[in-house]
């Protein structure tokens, strides 16, 4: 069991190595700042919706929420985990102020824990 839990440890280790762990409430505050960088967020899963073999979910710290997009199958409602992934930003429009809508940031999971 020590065995199972240390290899679990190090994979979680290798997989976050080069992302910063940050907060939702710092990438929605300034997802300029984020867009593009890799990064672990942690919260819990409170909406969860499989796409085929894929999925999207709203992952949650406080009053702050993320949209995260997986490759995977989505978690439970409710799992408490640490996400890494990309943070995108989307926006339509002109470059005029006034012209352009900004959408809220995205995570692009690469890799979902189980958060302690």
């Amino acid at each position: 069991m020590r065995t199972q839990s240390t290899l679990i440890c190090l994979t979680a280790l290798l997989l976050a190595r080069g992302a910063a762990a940050v907060t939702i409430a710092d990438v929605l505050a300034d997802p300029g700042a984020y867009a593009g960088q890799s990064v672990v967020l942690t919260g819990d899963v409170d909406v969860a919706v499989p796409v085929a073999s894929e999925s999207a979910y709203n992952l949650r710290d406080g009053k702050a929420t993320i949209t995260v997009v997986s490759r995977a199958a989505p978690p439970a409602v409710g799992a408490h985990l640490a996400v890494t992934g990309t943070i995108r930003v989307f926006s339509e429009g002109g470059d005029e102020p006034g012209e352009s809508t900004v959408f809220p940031p995205g995570l692009f999971e690469t890799a979902r824990n189980p958060a302690p």
